[in-house]
């Protein structure tokens, strides 16, 4: 028999989050092994007879910087528990054989007829594989253009060449964060709406907040200010799809940020690459792409969704101390990524680092939006009335 640590409902033995209280599954040990000491809200709990008996926790391991860090990240969304980023499972699907109609579902997802209902919403850690068919898709497509252009000399393929070329990591990225959108209600088609139409609105906010600011040159300080003007961009086009009261969920945030920014960042790559006519920023941008706008646009859209929750978009929203932590990391990492400093010192290495970043960060914020699915869903199930015997 197992209990919830937190709660003491009966647990099957395979959940990730308790379906009573919401809070994370935590392991009993056996009683000759020391315990953790119980949180002050477990002291009251069970001094005042709410938990059946002081449960025990697993003696915690050793921390290393990195467990200690990913920890300190989850307070930042108002979490206590430990985070298991559990990174195996973001790619083992990808090996896996898949149909035609298991990628056919994915792509349905977000319709009235495919949104599940909130007691259904899995609240597991996501397995997400079509991303990487996708970026197939696109890298085949590439493959192709190159070789009308290069092999065969077929100069008229050269603007395919720019735009695939800027589109593939972006957009698989994209359907990556598609596919760990738990809640199923938002469609592709909304999702690419965004894409486009946000991408390049996004671009538009932030020549406009260039011209606030007076940016005129770019050296070791005024690269903050280039993230400040294209994180601010990017956001006001992310507040305009959550305003509603129906986008609720942190993983909502985490989706529609990641098709703003990487909208914003495929018109980018693909100017920057039509300006210098070059296959060597077209590569590197595209290998760095991971890093930069997706990563940056969806963490600021996680942290207003979650500020947010299920009520309109308000002015004081945009105040609240825990998303203007967030939107503050997203532009100084922004910053740091375009620092000629460390770009000159520690090329390409800099960037990689600055990407691994920015992902524990966005995976723990995918970490906070499953642990919001289980409370919520936990909330709704103490709300039904319990029936009666006899009534």
């Amino acid at each position: 028999m197992m209990f919830c640590a937190n709660c003491g409902s009966h647990l099957d033995g395979d959940e990730r989050f308790c379906a009573a209280c919401g809070q994370p599954v935590m392991a009993q040990m056996p009683p000759q092994q020391a315990t953790q000491p119980m949180t002050y809200q477990q002291q009251v709990q069970y001094q005042q007879g709410m938990m059946p008996q002081p449960y025990l926790w697993p003696r915690p391991q050793e921390k290393g910087t990195l467990a200690t860090f990913i920890d300190n990240v989850n307070r930042m969304t108002g979490g206590t528990e430990h985070v298991d980023l559990k990174m195996k499972d973001l790619v083992e699907s990808v090996f896996r054989q898949h149909t035609k109609q298991e990628a056919e579902e994915i792509f349905i997802y977000g319709t009235a007829a495919t949104t599940p209902p909130e007691r259904y919403i899995s609240a597991a850690w996501p397995h997400p594989w079509l991303y990487s068919r996708v970026f197939l898709v696109l890298a085949i497509t590439m493959a192709c253009l190159l070789f009308m252009t290069q092999a065969l000399g077929n100069q008229l393929a050269a603007p395919g060449v720019i735009f695939i070329g800027a589109l593939a990591v972006p957009f698989s990225a994209l359907i990556f964060f598609f596919e760990v959108n738990a809640p199923r209600n938002i469609s592709i088609f909304e999702t690419t709406q965004i894409f486009f139409i946000g991408g390049v609105i996004s671009l538009i906010m932030t020549m406009l907040v260039y011209g606030f600011i007076g940016f005129e040159k770019l050296n070791n300080t005024s690269t903050f200010l280039v993230g400040f003007a294209e994180e601010v961009g990017k956001l006001i086009v992310i507040a305009y799809f959550l305003r509603g009261a129906e986008k609720k969920y942190i993983l909502n945030g985490l989706l529609i940020g990641a098709a703003v920014g990487a909208g914003f960042a495929v018109f980018e790559t693909a100017g920057y690459i039509a300006k210098t006519n070059s296959l060597v920023v077209l590569y590197l941008r595209a290998a760095l792409a991971l890093g930069g706008h997706v990563a940056w646009g969806s963490l600021t859209g996680a942290a207003l969704a979650m500020v947010k929750g299920s009520q309109p978009l308000r002015a004081d929203h945009f105040f609240d101390f825990r998303f203007l932590k967030f939107l503050l990391v997203c532009i100084v990492l922004h910053g740091l990524w375009d620092m000629p400093l460390l770009s000159h010192i520690l090329p390409l290495i800099t960037q990689a680092g600055l990407m691994v970043l920015v992902w524990i960060f966005v995976l723990v914020m995918l970490h906070a939006g499953l642990r919001q699915i289980s409370a919520q869903q936990a909330q709704a199930q103490q709300a039904v009335p319990q029936e009666t015997p006899g009534a």
